[in-house]
Parts: structure tokens; C-alpha cells; sequence
């Protein structure tokens, strides 16, 4: 057991004589005499110049102790004046004997007052440049020295007491885009890091950028894992608060975010479960998920989904008024819920759920190409009436008796996205279940919606429309100077009394079951320019129905009562000709539509018809050629018999406002007359003046032989 004493009394012999040596080392050793030749060093490899103001501090054993007062290192060169970076107080203490086994234990990092500057100047150049170049060649030495040795650099353990960032300052200025922004203060506080092991982490910062005016100020708690050997992050039950204003924001906001995220460098994959984000009543719960995270191409894909908020007073709190609608309790009941994906060159949204007050919609969408964006959608309504979310009516006041009148078609121009359609690629398709629009009720909508380079179609739109069905293209071309616009409707058996009544509320002039095709263009730059443009042609049939504001057997009763002096007779019969059917075509040239083929009948009456309406000038000049074909009498009149089979015109001119209807029977009355005048006299006279003829030629015989000299 000698030897076994001999070595004992031989190492304890070794700690004293280590300690004597660390003792002196300590005594004797002076770092601040090598000030100005660490500042030299620095100088001869950035460039730059290192100032230590500050004391050195230093210890040797059990810790290898650092400690820096005030230092600052000069700006690159072409930039401010001011130092890049400045420190107030820097302590750092390692445990020296772990060191030589590749373990690092680190009692405790403290710095106290950094002052960083980063700037970029004009040409894009930044003051940090040169030091991120030398780093680099620094490191790509260190690698090939290590690779060339056949050794790893890696540490096996990592153990810090913690680390601590006190009232730290980041400034940044970008001369090229304009900005300035700083960070004031910085503070961050880590407890003891272990590699595998959670530790505290409270990091506080405030944000101010100058220009617009803003200042936020972020709160973040959380619990860090490091795990180097699998190559594993995280941040557990992160909460982080925010707190912004400015003139950048309408008023004062707050946010609050909770998460975990998590990276995982070995699979190569970043994630953020267990998310909420909640701000202004709006809260967002979901996870994202990033694979591919250090490659090309990483993809995020996720789901997202609301809770039930009031755009209404969403807009409020943020400092916009809501806006006016017809019905004020829409906008109340909003939430979405939503998958997308996304990467560098396109995003999706594979499902998508948005409830809007009553109304359900689900869809999808695509956008690639981000330059130059591909949008391609299809998006499913359920039922929705689009009359509540629409300005409520504005108040009929009656004008004034100065006001002037309306002088035609409004002039003002209409001003269309023009840019952002003509770079707009679309492909949309819609289906809607019911929808009310203008007080129309549609259901069953399907359309198309295509854009690109600057043509906008919607081709085909299918809907049914009270009774019938109706199918239409159009389109709006801005690839010129002047927007072009063209309608193509179709509209199979539509009852045209209740469309009309509803759009014009209960107003409507046409009644009956509708066969409609149509081929309309126009352009121009305001409503009174594309008025004077309309240009087209189409084809209609009614059958069933009648033309309302018009009653064709009253103007004839009445013209033919003030023909004859007689007192004019009123009826309770509607305001209106009926007819079995009513034809047609029309053309419209330069916003004058022309129809000369108007062709009605009904039991009673068969009406031809001709003229113009001239839009541009709302004026009408039409030509009603009726014939009776049956007595009015039940009709809510007397019987106009002696009119049955006469052409009877009625014309109709005037203002699109207020026409006039005219039917001069003067004429037509005259020559019946005069027809009835000669058939008496032909029935009644002339056999009397016959008989009276006769009697007298016989008198006149009788009388013959009694005269003288006749035999």
C-alpha cells in the first residue's frame, strides 16, 4: 500500500503546486497592459478600431473568469461617425477543467448596455459586411483544420448558469428603402441552459420606427430546450404580448399569442402547435407546420380557424366607421375556418368555410406565381341576400322648385381598377344555392369568371329566375384606352310581371311568360358615353300576359265618347292590355333601339307596332296599329261595334318619364260616316226616288194625249 500513499502524497503535492502557480499567475498577470495590443490585432483584421475604456478583468482557476468594461468598435468605413457597436460591461465565467473534456459549463453571461448600429446605404451596401466576410473565412479555416485532423468539433455537454441582456439598444437605417427603425430598450433574461433540459426565458423589448410614427412594445415568456445531439428546439408555452401605436396604426391595439414551436433539424421540419392569437374580440386557434425547413423549397402547410366575431365592431375598434347598410344587423355573426399550404412559388387554401351571418360558403383557391399571380378558385353559397348588405335606400325628397332638372345621362367618369385588371389572372367558378339581388330572387347560380390581360367573361352564367331559367355571357374588355362591355342573355319562360315587379318595387310595365335572346355591346368611360354607344340586336316573345300603364280599349272608348260629344265612361278594369302573345325583334344603333315587327293579339284586340325609343335622349316615337276584333262591351264599356275591323292608330311620344298617348279618330269616324250615309241612301233613297220616278213618267203618259196638236 506504499505506492498507493506515495501517489496520493504525490497529488496533492500537484493541486498545491497548481494552485501556487494559479495564485501567481493571478498576482503577476496583467491583461489591461495588453489593451493596446488586443486593439492593434483588431485593427490588422477588420480594419476597424477597437477602443477598451473600460477595465479587463480575469481569473484562472476553478473559472476561467472575463470580465470588459466599456468598449466600443468604429463603424465601418463610409458610414456615420458613430461607433458600430458599444458595450457597457461584459462578465463571462467558464469552468476550466470541463473545458478538456469537451464540456462547456458556463457560470453565468452577462451584458449590460450594448449599443448596436446597423445601417445600409444607397447602394445596398451594409456596415456589417466586411466582419460577416471574415467570420466566414475564419470559420471555413476552422472546418478544414478539423475535417483535416479527422476530429469533431462538437461540444459533449453544455451547461450555462444563465444568461442575462440588460437595457440593450438596436438601431437600423435603411438609406435604400427609406426606414429607420430602433429597438429601445432590449432585455433578456435566460435561467440555467442544459442541453436536453427546459430553462425560463423572458425577453421584453420596445419597437420605434420614425417615419410613419409607431412604437410597440413586446412582452415574451417562455420555456427554451436545446437539444444539440438530436438537433432539436423549442419554445414551450410561449406567450408573448403586444402593444402598438402610432400614426402607421388607426388607434392603440393589444395582441396576445400563445404557442409551442418546435424545430427539428434532423427531419428537417419546423412547427407551431397549440396556437392562439387573439386581438380586437378576433381570436385565432390552429398549428402551422414548415417541411423541407433548411432545403429550396420548404412548404408550410396548416389549419386556422376563428371563433365568431362583429365585423361591425371590429371596424369600430379600429377607428373605421362601419358601413351603412340595408339590413344593420348583418356583419354581426362572421367566422372562418380554413386549411392552406404554401410555398415559395404558390399557396392554396384546400378548404375554406366562412360563415357570414346566415349565409354558409365553402371553397378552395390556388394563387401561383407570385410576380405575376394565377388565381384559380370555386367557392359554393349556400343562400344569400345581397339586398341587406347593400346602402340603405336613400330618402325620396321632393326637389326643389328651383332645383334644376335632371339633364340626361350622368357624365361623370367611371373609374375602373384599369391597372389591376389588365395584370389580373383569374379563373373563379361561383355557385350560389339563392340569392336575392335587387330585390330578384335567383336560384341555382352557376358562372364562370375568367381574367387575363385585361378581358374580364363570365361565361356561362346559369340561374333559374321565376319560373323560367335564364343564361347570359358577358364580358368587360380594358385591353384599350376605352373599356368595352358586351351581355348576352337567354332567358326561357320567365314570368316577366314578377321579375319586373320586384326590381322596380311592384312598378313593372310587362307582364307574361318570357322568351328572351339578346346580343348587346357598348363602351365608354362614364354612363352617358356607353347610353350612346349601345349597339345590338335580339328577339322576344310573351305570352299570357299584358303591358301595363296602357289600355288600349279605354283610349279608343274614350277618343271615340269625345268625338261624338259624349261624356267620357270610367271602368274598374285594370290600367292595362291584355294579350295571348306578344313578338318581336329590336336592334339598337348607337343607343337608338328600333322595332318594327311588334306583333299582340288577344280575344279582343290585334296590335301592330313600330317606332324608336331614343335612349341617349329618353324619348319614345312609337306606333300602335290596333284592330277590334270583338265588341268591348263587357269590357267595361259600351259595344264599339261600328269600330270592329278598323285600323285604329295610337301614338305614343314623349319623355321616357312622362309619354303621351294620342288616338285621333276623326278621320276614321268621318269615313264612317260617310259610308253609312251612302248605304241609307242606297237602301233607302234611291228605291224611293226609283218608285217616285216611275209615278211620275206614268203621269206624264197620261197626260201626253190630252194636250193639243198630240195625238
Amino acid at each position: 500500500m506504499k505506492w498507493l500513499k506515495r501517489v496520493l502524497i504525490a497529488l496533492v503535492l500537484l493541486v498545491v503546486l497548481a494552485g501556487v502557480l494559479a495564485v501567481y499567475l493571478i498576482a503577476t498577470f496583467d491583461p489591461n497592459a495588453y489593451k493596446d495590443r488586443i486593439s492593434a490585432v483588431v485593427k490588422e483584421q477588420t480594419g476597424r478600431d477597437l477602443v477598451i475604456e473600460g477595465e479587463i478583468g480575469l481569473s484562472l482557476f476553478p473559472w476561467l473568469g472575463l470580465s470588459l468594461g466599456e468598449t466600443w468598435l468604429s463603424n465601418a468605413e463610409g458610414f456615420a461617425d458613430e461607433p458600430f457597436a458599444r458595450i457597457g460591461e461584459v462578465e463571462l465565467s467558464v469552468a476550466l477543467m470541463p473545458l478538456l473534456r469537451r464540456e462547456l459549463q458556463v457560470q453565468r453571461i452577462r451584458l449590460v448596455g450594448l449599443n448596436l448600429n446597423l445601417e445600409r446605404d444607397a447602394q445596398g451596401r451594409s456596415n456589417w459586411d466586411d466582419l460577416v466576410a471574415e467570420a466566414e473565412a475564419d470559420g471555413r479555416e476552422d472546418r478544414e483544420r478539423h475535417e483535416g485532423a479527422g476530429e469533431g468539433p462538437g461540444l459533449k455537454d453544455l451547461d450555462i448558469g444563465g444568461v442575462e441582456i440588460l437595457d440593450a439598444r438596436v438601431s437600423w437605417r435603411d438609406a435604400q428603402a427609406g426606414t429607420a427603425l430602433r429597438v429601445d430598450p432590449l432585455n433578456l433574461e435566460l435561467g440555467r441552459i442544459r442541453l436536453g433540459v427546459e430553462t425560463p426565458l423572458s425577453l421584453s423589448l420596445t419597437l420605434i420606427q420614425e417615419d410613419p410614427a409607431l412604437r410597440a412594445s413586446v412582452d415574451l415568456n417562455a420555456l427554451v430546450n436545446v437539444d444539440l445531439g438530436a438537433q432539436r428546439y423549442a419554445l414551450r408555452r410561449l406567450v408573448a404580448r403586444l402593444q402598438a401605436e402610432g400614426e402607421a396604426l388607426p388607434r392603440a391595439m393589444e395582441a396576445k399569442l400563445e404557442a409551442d414551436v418546435a424545430v427539428n433539424l434532423a427531419e428537417d421540419v419546423a412547427s407551431l402547435e397549440r396556437l392562439t392569437l387573439e386581438s380586437l374580440g378576433v381570436q385565432l386557434v390552429g398549428l402551422v407546420r414548415v417541411n423541407n425547413l433548411t432545403g429550396e423549397k420548404p412548404v408550410a402547410t396548416g389549419e386556422l380557424r376563428s371563433n365568431t366575431f362583429s365585423v361591425r365592431e371590429l371596424l369600430t375598434k379600429l377607428g373605421e366607421a362601419a358601413p351603412e347598410t340595408a339590413d344593420p344587423e348583418v356583419l354581426k355573426k362572421v367566422a372562418v375556418d380554413l386549411a392552406f399550404e404554401a410555398n415559395a412559388e404558390a399557396a392554396s387554401l384546400s378548404q375554406l368555410l366562412i360563415q357570414l351571418d346566415d349565409t354558409r360558403l365553402r371553397g378552395n383557391a390556388r394563387v401561383s406565381n407570385f410576380e405575376r399571380p394565377a388565381i384559380r378558385a370555386e367557392l359554393d353559397v349556400d343562400r344569400i341576400n345581397l339586398d341587406r348588405y347593400l346602402p340603405p335606400p336613400a330618402e325620396e325628397t321632393a326637389p326643389r322648385p328651383d332645383a334644376p332638372a335632371r339633364e340626361g345621362w350622368p357624365d361623370d367618369p367611371i373609374d375602373l381598377p384599369v391597372e389591376m385588371l389588365r395584370s389580373l389572372n383569374l379563373n373563379a367558378q361561383l355557385t350560389i344555392g339563392e340569392m336575392i339581388i335587387n330585390r330578384l330572387n335567383l336560384a341555382r347560380i352557376s358562372l364562370t369568371l375568367t381574367a387575363r390581360d385585361g378581358l374580364v367573361e363570365v361565361k356561362p352564367l346559369t340561374a333559374n329566375l321565376y319560373n323560367g331559367s335564364v343564361e347570359a355571357l358577358m364580358s368587360l374588355d380594358v385591353r384599350g384606352d376605352t373599356p368595352r362591355y358586351s351581355f348576352e342573355p337567354r332567358l326561357q319562360g320567365v314570368q316577366i310581371g314578377p321579375l319586373l315587379d320586384d326590381m322596380t318595387e311592384g312598378k313593372g310595365k310587362l307582364a307574361g311568360t318570357t322568351q328572351l335572346n339578346a346580343r348587346i355591346t357598348t363602351r365608354g368611360n362614364s354612363v352617358k358615353q356607353m347610353v350612346s354607344a349601345l349597339n345590338g340586336d335580339g328577339r322576344f316573345e310573351f305570352a299570357n300576359g299584358a303591358v301595363k300603364g296602357l289600355n288600349i280599349a279605354q283610349i279608343i272608348r274614350d277618343a271615340e265618347a269625345r268625338f261624338r260629344g259624349r261624356t267620357v265612361e270610367r271602368s274598374d278594369e285594370p290600367n292595362q292590355t291584355d294579350f295571348s302573345e306578344l313578338r318581336g325583334s329590336f336592334t339598337i344603333a348607337n343607343g337608338v333601339v328600333t322595332n318594327n315587327d311588334l306583333a299582340a293579339s288577344s280575344p279582343l284586340l290585334r296590335v301592330r307596332g313600330q317606332g324608336t325609343a331614343d335612349l341617349p335622349r329618353e324619348q319614345l316615337d312609337y306606333r300602335v296599329d290596333t284592330t277590334l276584333v270583338a265588341t268591348l262591351e263587357g269590357q267595361g264599356g259600351r259595344s264599339l261595334d261600328d269600330l270592329r275591323g278598323v285600323n285604329l292608330p295610337i301614338r305614343i311620344r314623349g319623355s321616357f318619364s312622362d309619354p303621351s298617348f294620342s288616338l285621333d279618330l276623326k278621320p276614321i269616324l268621318e269615313g264612317r260616316v260617310r259610308e253609312e250615309v251612302e248605304r241609307k241612301i242606297e237602301e233607302q233613297v234611291t228605291p224611293r226616288i226609283e218608285e217616285r220616278r216611275e209615278d211620275i213618267e206614268q203621269q206624264l203618259r197620261d197626260r201626253l194625249p190630252r194636250l193639243p196638236g198630240l195625238r
